[in-house]
């Protein structure tokens, strides 16, 4: 499990942007064309494949513990945890609208570029 911790770590801290997902998870796929849209490179790690895989299963369980969010997607900007698809369309809109907080600026910098 401290593998995966470290894991997880590691890549929320040297990916712009990441997208926890599953193949069958339509949110998922929008979060990543709504990437696309904006022209936005989002890496999408997808935590069921290859299928049974210890390694991915583990990885999502620390996911979960770090984040306390248990569904996908689950969505990290710049280093922070954004959430889910209706987060980060709330977080573009706080954004476009001024209303982010100064600490995640650097979310807002990623989103409207």
């Amino acid at each position: 499990f401290d593998t995966a911790l470290q894991t997880l770590s590691q890549l929320v801290r040297t990916e712009n942007c990441l997208i926890f997902s599953t193949t069958v998870c339509p949110w998922c796929d929008r979060a990543a064309e709504f990437f696309a849209s904006i022209q936005r490179p989002c890496r999408k790690i997808e935590l069921d494949v290859p299928a049974g895989d210890p390694a991915q299963q583990m990885l999502g369980m620390a996911l979960g513990v770090a984040t306390q969010q248990r569904t996908v997607p689950n969505i990290f900007i710049s280093g922070k945890h954004v959430g889910g698809f209706d987060t980060l369309l709330a977080a573009q809109k706080q954004c476009k609208d001024g209303q982010m907080p100064p600490e995640h600026l650097d979310v807002c910098g990623f989103l409207m570029e």
